[in-house]
Order: structure tokens, then sequence, then C-alpha cells
């Protein structure tokens, strides 16, 4: 098996790779956005000059996320999954990143475990529409609110996802609401379509006088009763019980959040309540 970095003319198989799972928050675009922020990260498996699966290592500065990983049907259980996956580990590592995180299927966990990897919390998933009610605090971001909130990511989620918030804004820039009191951004919260939903990725509520609930429906305003679908971490206690409230929620089956490191604390913050996705955080 050969393992070499993906190009702009693998995408479509990427796509399709994760299609066949029924992966509804990856598109074609999710790949161009991995694929442009380090394409060093993003792996092909080829076998026989034939395309059999992908994985996505993403490097930010001192943590970096494990995902895309998928071997088509007809090439699994010869351990090229296994190959791949220990490929992104090394790429990781070459690169000084300390802490490995990934969202792991139930299925897999005891197979993550053997590569040292250990649980932290469980990923949730939630899909439904949500009653939307226009907000006048809520307004779309502009250019130099995405400045402003760039750099409170950072803080919050504990490294710089700042790449994929601008290319979020370029890309949607209509589903990039930015909540304020005074010209005082105290809530965010962003969008991207997926298949049949749009995904909010990510959406953070800064201030105690915040309603995470009215930002949640403004959203839904705008996106007029698409479905929508959501990634929270479970022990972010405030983030589980509002989406789990919310009756025209369903809560899918769930990952775990997996950790190969020391720390533990990378977008563990309250103050986020989505996170972005299982390869990027």
């Amino acid at each position: 098996m050969l393992i070499r970095n993906m190009r702009s003319s693998d995408i479509e198989f990427a796509y399709q790779c994760t299609h066949k799972e029924e992966w509804v928050g990856e598109t074609e675009d999710v790949f161009e956005s991995l694929l442009s922020f380090n394409p060093e990260g993003c792996f092909v498996a080829e076998k026989n000059t034939k395309k059999i699966g992908i994985c996505v290592a993403t490097k930010y500065r001192k943590n970096g996320f494990i995902g895309e990983l998928v071997v088509i049907k007809e090439m699994r259980h010869h351990g090229y999954g296994s190959r791949l996956f220990q490929h992104a580990i090394d790429y990781l590592r070459s690169n000084h990143i300390r802490n490995i995180y990934l969202d792991a299927d139930i299925d897999a966990v005891s197979l993550y475990k053997k590569y040292g990897f250990r649980k932290v919390t469980r990923s949730l998933r939630f899909v439904g529409k949500i009653s939307g009610k226009k907000n006048l605090l809520v307004q779309p971001a502009t250019q130099n609110d995405i400045d402003k909130i760039c750099a409170i990511d950072t803080q919050l989620f504990g490294d710089d996802r700042s790449y994929f918030l601008r290319r979020r804004y370029q890309s949607f820039p209509d589903l990039c609401l930015v909540s304020k009191i005074k010209n005082t951004i105290n809530g965010y919260i962003f969008g991207r379509p997926g298949i049949d939903v749009i995904s909010i990725v990510p959406m953070a509520v800064l201030k105690d006088n915040v309603n995470p609930l009215e930002l949640l429906q403004a959203f839904a305003h705008v996106v007029q009763n698409h479905p929508l679908r959501i990634g929270v971490l479970e022990n972010n206690t405030d983030a589980a019980a509002l989406f789990r409230s919310i009756r025209t929620l369903e809560e899918k089956d769930y990952c775990w959040r997996m950790l190969l490191g020391d720390s533990d604390q990378l977008g563990s913050n309250g103050k986020l309540y989505t996170i972005g996705s299982g390869a990027k955080g």
C-alpha cells in the first residue's frame, strides 16, 4: 500500500468516501478547506494505483486532530486503515504536536486505545429543526467582527483555528452571525451547509447576560427552518443540557472524544457551546 499526500483531484474521491458512510456534515468544501489549510496532513492510500482510503491530520500550533479516516468497503480488514492512522500520528508527532485528539465511533474505541489514546468525554450529535426568532442584537458578522472573533476564539479554544473561521466567513457570510451590545461582541455562531443539514461550527456565548437559546433561535431564523446539525462535548454540561432540552432536536449516536497526550483542555471552555468537527475540533 502506498500513502501519499492528497491532491485537489482527490477531493471527489474523499467526498465519496464520507458520503458512503452517511457522514452528512462532510462536503467537498470540507476537504477543500482541510487541503488548503494543511496539504501535508491530508493523505490518500493506494493499492496497485487504485485509491482505497483517506485520512486527515489537522495540525494547529500545539495540538492536532485526526479524522476523515475511511477505507473503502471492499478493502477493509487488511490493516490498511491502521497503517493510514499510524501515518497520521507519525506526521503530527514529527511536527512536535503535543496532544492529538479524535472523535471515535464506539466500535473503534478499543482500536485507538491500542495506540495510547484515552477517553476524555462523549462527543454528542444532535440533528433537527429549531423554531427561529429574530433578535435585533444578532446581526451578520462584518470583516472587523471576524478579526475580533478569531482572537477571542483562539483564547477560548486553546489554539489557533482562525483559518477555518475566516474561510467560513468568506464562503458562507450569511451563516456567520454575531451578538453585540454597544459594539461589544458577546456571542457568535457560524454555520456551513452539509448534506440536507446546516452544521453549526462553532457557537460561543461570552457573557452571562446572553441567552444561548436566543442566539440559536436567531440563527434558525436566518436559515428559515432548515435542519441543523450540532456537535457538543458532554462535559460541557450547560451546552449539553441546552440541546437536550430542545424537543425538536434528535440526539444521535455519540462518539468518544479521545486523546493521545497529557492535556485534555483543548476546546473544553464552557463558553464554547459546539465543536467544529471531529477532524479539526
